[in-house]
């Protein structure tokens, strides 16, 4: 490593000789590149290391905190339960009533899909039915809705007529002997015609109803049995592919919306009053307590993945980088660790570039293939990136 500091050292110097005789060498100084290192037609550059993943969290509401579950150093899985606010046992209890009414709202529509081929078979029997009940009514009708009945209908209406004049005459003559005493002889008889005119006229009244009622009562039986056969037949065509009833499904799916709405409702409530880990990690740093009021958005946790290293860089300009490709194979030594070299592998380079002091670079990662006990978040490394 001290040879690769005094190449590094002297070129440094050089670079900065060279840069004291311009114009603009007394100017605020401005944030350089720190060169890269050509050796042997390769490239040499410094990088920091980073963990396979890293994330700080936060509460996306504010208030009280309730209980924190993790401790720094602490492994956790994708998911745990990191700290929560309060109130989160009601929006706990507030998720899980909309989640059963999805349930049960999927069930319905489940059970009402799988009983579309019954219904269709069911919609067949009730149409065969309604034709049977609509010929049945329609035999009746043409069997009592004729030139004979409409004559004994007739007959009828002129017995009423007849036994009508009858009782009036009966009761005009009654009216002539009303000054009688009831026990009279004649007026007795009167009564007597009166009364027997009056039963007339009541049975021929009943008789002509009567008539008239089975009439009308086949004509209805039989406009209710079309009716009703017609219906059958638009319910059959309806069921015909074992569909479920539009209406019903409609009502069933619209119910199914909505609590999958109201579960995401109650999800992102919920959210918003717990942190869970975002990956399988360990808990880098922890900045609350319980009892302790946070604000929305500001970090309280973090966590990384330790389960990989990566050496990121961005000293590769723009001459540099097309000397390096995906999937090449370089070397990484640690600044403080240097009797150490360990494997690497280029794993992205950026597509869009950055500027630094005037100079187009390239950010780099690189993954360890290799790993040291000793290694630290943000050490700095060299990493050497052979000619091909």
């Amino acid at each position: 490593m001290t040879w690769k500091k005094t190449i590094l050292s002297a070129v440094i110097v050089l670079w900065l000789a060279g840069c004291s005789a311009l114009p603009w060498a007394q100017s605020a100084p401005q944030e350089t590149p720190i060169p890269t290192v050509r050796e042997n037609g390769g490239v040499l550059a410094e990088a920091k290391l980073v963990p396979n993943d890293s994330a700080s969290l936060f509460f996306l509401s504010g208030g009280t905190v309730a209980e924190v579950l993790v401790k720094e150093g602490d492994a956790v899985k994708k998911g745990d339960v990191l700290a929560r606010l309060s109130d989160v046992e009601q929006a706990q209890a507030a998720l899980d009533a909309a989640k059963a009414e999805e349930l049960a709202a999927q069930q319905a529509l489940d059970t009402l899909n799988e009983k579309a081929r019954l219904t269709s078979e069911q919609a067949h029997t009730a149409l065969l039915e309604a034709e049977r009940a609509y010929l049945d009514a329609w035999e009746a009708l043409d069997k009592i809705d004729t030139e004979t009945t409409q004559d004994r209908i007739d007959d009828a209406k002129k017995e009423v007529a007849d036994r009508e004049k009858e009782l009036k005459d009966a009761k005009e003559e009654l009216d002539k002997y009303l000054n009688l005493s009831e026990d009279n002889t004649t007026r007795k008889s009167a009564q007597d015609k009166v009364d027997d005119a009056q039963r007339r006229y009541d049975e021929a009244i009943r008789k002509r109803d009567r008539l008239i009622n089975e009439l009308e009562s086949a004509r209805v039986a039989f406009a209710l049995a079309k009716e009703r056969l017609e219906d059958a037949r638009r319910t059959y065509e309806a069921r015909t592919e074992g569909k479920p009833d539009p209406d019903d499904l409609a009502l069933a799916q619209a119910r199914l919306t909505a609590a999958q709405a109201q579960v995401k409702a109650a999800q992102a409530a919920l959210d918003r009053l717990v942190i869970r880990a975002p990956f399988d990690g360990v808990v880098t740093e922890v900045r609350i307590s319980a009892g302790e009021m946070v604000y929305p958005n500001t970090t309280v946790l973090a966590v990384a993945d330790f389960s990989a290293w990566y050496a990121e860089t961005v000293d590769l300009s723009e001459k540099d980088v097309v000397k390096v490709r995906v999937g090449q194979s370089v070397e990484i030594i640690p600044d403080a660790l240097p009797e150490v070299t360990l494997k690497g592998e280029v794993e992205r380079i950026a597509l869009y570039p950055l500027e630094r002091g005037g100079d187009v670079v390239y950010r780099v990662r690189v993954r360890l293939l290799e790993s040291d006990e000793r290694l630290r978040w943000g050490m700095t490394v060299d990493v050497r990136f052979p000619e091909e």
